[in-house]
């Protein structure tokens, strides 16, 4: 369970980017309010941001075979906004572990009320091994002082479907992929939610989200799903390339 007025009252540092969104036509779902995708999108975008602002965004790493990803999301969900509400988004770093860095996000309605909060864990990626790699000195030189952590993650670890059902694969898009030539998270998690949305009532909103991206996904791969419900409220869901590589597992509670 999330305390939210530890959430509210968790003091920001002063290295905080703070972003302003407007809830678009093209962010809502059917019943009006805004989409957990969308917000993902804003939580990219609000983190990049900051990251330049500490010089430690891509410009920074230009030349370096380095990229930032992101290895796990948790987004909870207090209540979503309408179309065309002002969302302000709070997002700060919020420590080290090992080869993962701790960012902490929190979003405001237009009456500074805390509607939804995220922690996130990112990493350094070889863009020519492809795989996770050591922070350089310069990084780690960089990094400010952390921030409070408010929230945790609910779970240690998210397992795969045990009794999960395969679902049509797919391949992706070219319009999928990013600037690294692999299908940005934000897909996957659009993937994630699509496939444990079958068979379940609309509008599907819901009030968590826990993702472990485990691999990346490139144009080559086919993806297949598989979804276990777990509860009423819960399912998880397991994205896999030719039933092989692991993509990403998923926990969802509506």
């Amino acid at each position: 369970m999330i305390d939210w007025a530890k959430v509210d009252s968790a003091v920001a540092p002063p290295t905080l980017g703070q972003e302003i969104y407007h809830v678009r036509v093209s962010e809502i779902c059917p019943n009006g309010l805004f989409s957990i995708c969308s917000m993902a999108e804003y939580l990219q975008e609000s983190a990049f941001r900051n990251s330049s602002l500490l010089n430690l965004g891509m410009e920074a790493l230009k030349g370096t075979e380095l990229a930032w990803v992101l290895a796990r999301l948790a987004i909870f969900v207090r209540h979503y906004p309408h179309k065309g509400d002002a969302v302000a988004v709070e997002t700060w770093y919020a420590g080290v572990q090992g080869k993962f860095g701790h960012r902490f996000y929190r979003f405001r309605d237009e009456n500074n009320m805390v509607i939804a909060c995220a922690l996130s864990t990112f990493a350094l990626f070889d863009l020519k091994e492809r795989a996770i790699a050591e922070w350089p000195e310069f990084v780690q030189a960089r990094m400010p002082d952390a921030g409070p952590k408010p929230i945790d993650f609910q779970r240690r670890t998210i397992e795969k479907p045990l009794l999960g059902i395969p679902q049509e694969p797919f391949k992706p898009r070219l319009g999928d992929l990013d600037l690294y030539n692999h299908v940005n998270n934000t897909k996957l998690i659009e993937w994630a939610l699509s496939a444990a949305s079958e068979k379940v009532r609309h509008p599907f909103q819901p009030s968590a989200l826990d993702i472990v991206f485990r691999n990346e996904c490139t144009l080559n791969d086919s993806v297949q799903a598989e979804v276990e419900q777990l509860s009423e409220h819960d399912s998880c869901v397991l994205l896999s390339s030719h039933g092989a590589k692991e993509l990403i597992r998923a926990h969802i509670t509506r």
